[in-house]
């Protein structure tokens, strides 16, 4: 029997991202190409940091990056992302306002301005949360650094019937209106349930959890396979597994992305401390870390790619076709 003509097969689409499985250095080795870091913190800053928004953007871009999000305890990084997307165009540079004291705690004229202007993500407070003050001993600040004003009680978004204060559902109008990202952050586990459940009932769909396993809010298991089924996204960041922080293990992560799946997961750093690595090393360290824990690259790939670009509504591949920005000088990375 005569064997027909060859046909040929095109190779199947390489991943966005992943694992290289062939390294020059041996074993699978985690490629950042394309990857989004939805949580890093910059110099300006109270908090002594490791990198200013310009050089952590540029390191970001030099291994590969598709985008990061800028985040402050101390002031919206909407002006700041736009003044950095302008000098560096080869990644998207976005950014957000957090709701603590230094913007009026929960108030929604200055989410409404962070949006029209830009803004991505809408954070819940921080270091002036209710809860962080209790956890910590006080508003402002960690056990091992501070840099903003020290009070003893912060800011909840229950009142004592348990109901949300009215600029809280305020701020979720405008999420939904704007298709922002809402991120949990600091607030204490009933708070985050609350929010997650209120927010599946108005249709809001873009609800992070604030790096479940940090002492702040230090989820048991049960509540986030509880926040997951209701629709929000784990985000699981680099700092809470740190050497200087180490809240949680590694392992502790794999356990919950197996458990409530990568659909609903997140890595991102959660750094610019100067006791961590740049945010690009950071995420490339901790996603490695997990494949290595037991995850697959497929995971990997949803968790620092697909779940990301979704949230921010942006497209997989940067559109070339639009002008770019106008840039001045380009200013040298160290």
């Amino acid at each position: 029997m005569c064997a027909g003509p060859e046909v040929a097969v095109d190779p199947p689409d390489e991943p966005a991202t992943g694992l290289r499985t062939s390294s020059p250095y041996g074993g699978p080795l985690l490629d950042m190409a394309n990857a989004i870091d939805l949580h890093c913190h910059p110099y300006p800053d109270l908090f002594p940091r490791a990198g200013d928004d310009l050089s952590i953007a540029l390191a970001a871009r030099d291994s590969g990056m598709r985008a990061v999000v800028l985040k402050c305890h101390h002031e919206s990084t909407v002006s700041r992302a736009y003044h950095v997307q302008r000098q560096v165009p080869e990644i998207d540079v976005f950014g957000g306002i957090v709701l603590n004291s230094y913007v009026g705690y929960i108030n929604p004229a200055a989410v409404e301005a962070a949006l029209k202007m830009g803004g991505k993500v809408i954070w819940m407070p921080t270091i002036d949360a209710g809860y962080h003050a209790q956890m910590h001993g006080g508003t402002g600040g960690y056990e091992a650094q501070s840099g903003g004003r020290a009070r003893s009680e912060g800011v909840w978004v229950l009142d004592e019937r348990g109901d949300f204060k009215p600029e809280v559902r305020e701020v979720f109008e405008l999420v939904a209106e704007h298709d922002a990202i809402l991120g949990t952050c600091h607030l204490s586990p009933r708070e985050i349930v609350a929010i997650v459940k209120e927010t599946a009932e108005r249709g809001i769909q873009k609800v992070t959890v604030t790096h479940p396993f940090f002492k702040v809010p230090n989820l048991d298991m049960g509540t986030v396979e509880e926040v997951a089924r209701l629709g929000a996204y784990l985000e699981f960041g680099y700092c809470t597994i740190s050497p200087a922080w180490h809240y949680a293990i590694p392992e502790k992560v794999v356990e919950a992305v197996q458990r409530v799946g990568a659909s609903r997961c997140l890595l991102v750093s959660d750094t610019g401390q100067r006791h961590n690595p740049l945010p690009h090393e950071a995420l490339r360290v901790f996603g490695q870390t997990v494949f290595e824990k037991g995850l697959s690259g497929a995971d990997i790939e949803t968790m620092i790619i697909r779940n990301p670009l979704g949230l921010l509504g942006i497209p997989e591949k940067r559109l070339t076709t639009e002008p770019p920005l106008p840039t001045g000088p380009s200013p040298e990375y160290c």
